[in-house]
């Protein structure tokens, strides 16, 4: 099976510039019967080399969906801005409290009530692989 690199930096800034203002993703993951599901997801940091982070339930099924098949998709869309952006990659559940800390702010409080510290917090590190973009720009 061929192993396929993520996008370089430059593919990845391409992209980036035109979702760093979409904080909304929807996040596709494969069922174990093959079947998808999508589901909206907050994103929290877009890194220069592809990797963008997301908050989720270690308990929740996208985890166990993650972990048993890694392949994902995220869509952005940005009717203002006439823009739409498809990427694929794989994701990793990450638990590294140092990592939470650092991309917490009063905007997660809702969906994680009892604070940063809630042990059933992880983060969902996705690498970029792919990616295209629509806009009406010319």
């Amino acid at each position: 099976m061929e192993t396929k690199e993520k996008l370089s930096p430059h593919e990845f800034n391409k992209i980036k510039k035109n979702i760093q203002d979409i904080k909304l993703a929807l996040l596709t993951t494969q069922l174990p019967d093959g079947s998808l599901r999508s589901r909206p997801m907050l994103t929290r940091q877009l890194d220069p080399d592809g990797t963008m982070w997301f908050y989720t339930r270690k308990n929740s099924d996208k985890v166990a969906q993650i972990e048993q098949h890694p392949a994902i998709a995220l869509g952005f869309s940005s009717p203002e801005k006439q823009v739409t952006v498809s990427t694929s990659g794989t994701a990793e559940v990450v638990s590294d409290q140092a990592k939470v800390d650092e991309l917490w702010d009063d905007n997660v409080q809702e969906w994680f009530p009892e604070g940063k510290d809630d042990p059933n917090i992880v983060l969902l590190r996705i690498t970029t692989l792919a990616g295209e973009c629509w806009s009406d720009e010319k």
